[in-house]
């Protein structure tokens, strides 16, 4: 039998249907998961072999409440090296700054075949974007705006298209990471990884922009809870791209993963309509993985595993 911890926000339980998960792992894997309460110092009764942890919201947020919870999470994990935390808060850190996870990924990506990062800059200003965007070789209209900072407010996930000088000035929350909008065919691959498991489901994306029009394109606002504009919106009467090849698939999830030291990501990935490579657009930690039937399995064998090579490691060190 496991004892295993975990530490997620209520609003991913809801989203993870987590009570089924807990019945899940005790009757098919002899896991016995136990909540972790940050609001305070962690009291537990039971030595846990491991931790499951996503504490973005307090890693990402600087307020007093949201340190403190942190604070309160990693003295337990210092009082307790021997537990195995997944994933180690010190590799999350890089999730902080789109920017940074772009650097830290750019050298494995290149080593894909067919595969690229999208160019970037990152401007401070409306006038530092418009200067910046009028003289990159290979950045310019339309473009995708999106704020360097990745985690804290809800504003850190509005994302702007925007299709001319004019748009800029919808910008409010700079700096921003500012890349080339590739037409795709309104598709996008959800690339979903767990552990040694990954999974890919298209969904609907955003339209084609035909380069006529830009004139009069001046902007589209994206974010949770935001509805897609009317001028992006796709067709859902064409049919999804399903044309992403099983070693395509394989090289950049074990390439993203040896990057990020990291084993539960989403990639967004899509296929450039121009020249049909595949362009990362996107790197997020434990997703929600929806429409993804494996996932509480995929995830119990990693928990297992992980345990299990940290034992082993313990015995030959005592050895």
């Amino acid at each position: 039998m496991l004892n295993i911890g975990y530490c997620l926000s209520q609003r991913k339980q809801k989203r993870l249907h987590w009570p089924k998960f807990i019945k899940y792992c005790k009757e098919n894997h002899s896991i016995i998961l136990h909540e972790l309460n940050i609001t305070q110092p962690i009291k537990l009764e039971v030595q846990l072999d491991g931790i499951l942890q996503k504490v973005a919201d307090e890693l990402f947020n600087e307020d007093q409440l949201s340190q403190k919870r942190l604070s309160n999470f990693l003295n337990f994990v210092r009082e307790n090296p021997e537990t195995v935390v997944i994933e180690d808060i010190e590799k999350l850190n890089v999730f902080r700054s789109r920017d940074d996870l772009n650097e830290t990924i750019k050298p494995k990506v290149e080593e894909i075949e067919n595969a690229f990062l999208p160019p970037s800059i990152v401007a401070s200003s409306c006038s530092e974007a418009e200067e910046l965007i009028s003289t990159h070789e290979t950045v310019s209209y339309p473009v995708i705006c999106k704020p360097v900072s990745a985690g804290g407010l809800s504003k850190t996930h509005e994302i702007y298209i925007i299709g001319n000088n004019k748009g800029l000035k919808s910008l409010d929350n700079f700096p921003y990471l500012i890349t080339p909008y590739y037409n795709h065919s309104q598709t996008i691959y959800k690339i979903f990884i767990n552990g040694d498991s990954y999974v890919c489901v298209p969904r609907y994306s955003l339209r084609n922009l035909d380069p006529n029009e830009l004139s009069g394109f001046k902007t589209a606002k994206l974010g949770k809870g935001i509805q897609i504009p009317e001028n992006i919106k796709p067709n859902k009467t064409i049919q999804l791209l399903d044309n992403l090849k099983g070693i395509e698939l394989k090289v950049i999830c074990e390439k993203v993963k040896t990057a990020l030291g990291v084993e539960i990501l989403g990639v967004d990935v899509i296929r450039c309509d121009k020249d049909q490579r595949l362009a990362i657009v996107d790197i997020n930690y434990f997703p929600g993985f929806r429409g993804v039937q494996s996932f509480y399995e995929d995830l119990a064998i990693l928990l297992k595993a992980r345990i299990q090579t940290k034992k082993q490691s313990n015995t030959l060190i005592e050895k």
